[in-house]
């Protein structure tokens, strides 16, 4: 992706998830001025089906911003919790079918990133801790904003061309760095 991208929208299903993210764009020379962070789920409402539920619509509204010739790129990140990275990535995909609409495909400036139980696995792994991501509870003790901010540092330089993730880097996010590649 492009350093000139005129607007970036985040759909996450919680503080921690918009955090790391904005933390990784800041690392990738992007200006926090065209970062838009959706409003998240309140009340403590299941966030992955927050951003299932608002999904087709952020894409819908990402592809008429292309047609119209801007330069825009949206960001979903949501946890797969009980299901595999893939069958939560196949809801999500089905909640555009729903709609009458294309899959996403590889092409287009829609990044999903997808965690196992919880976004903090993935800053625990990054930060050198052997993880299991099939832990449900793998978010206690909860992350600190500065453990985040270290942990988006060591993520952009997994994510680079080439580079080794370190020992401690989970399958989902393993599996995620290419993605993580494509914003930046």
């Amino acid at each position: 992706m492009s350093n000139r991208i005129a607007q970036i929208i985040i759909l996450a299903e919680d503080q921690e998830h918009q955090m790391l993210v904005r933390r990784y764009l800041i690392h990738t020379g992007h200006e926090r001025r065209s970062f838009r962070f959706l409003p998240l789920p309140a009340n403590r409402r299941c966030g992955s089906q927050f951003v299932r539920e608002r999904f087709a619509e952020q894409v819908k509204e990402c592809r008429g911003m292309l047609a119209r010739g801007a330069s825009n790129l949206l960001i979903v990140i949501t946890d797969a919790d009980n299901l595999k990275t893939t069958e939560r990535e196949q809801n999500l995909q089905a909640e555009l079918a729903k709609l009458g609409n294309d899959a996403v495909d590889t092409n287009e400036p829609i990044v999903i990133l997808i965690p196992k139980w919880n976004v903090e696995t993935w800053v625990k792994c990054l930060l050198g801790q052997s993880m299991d991501e099939e832990n449900r509870d793998s978010d206690r003790p909860p992350v600190t904003r500065e453990q985040i901010t270290t942990a988006a540092a060591i993520l952009f330089a997994w994510a680079r061309h080439n580079a080794q993730p370190g020992g401690t880097c989970v399958a989902s996010l393993n599996a995620a760095l290419p993605r993580w590649r494509k914003i930046g």
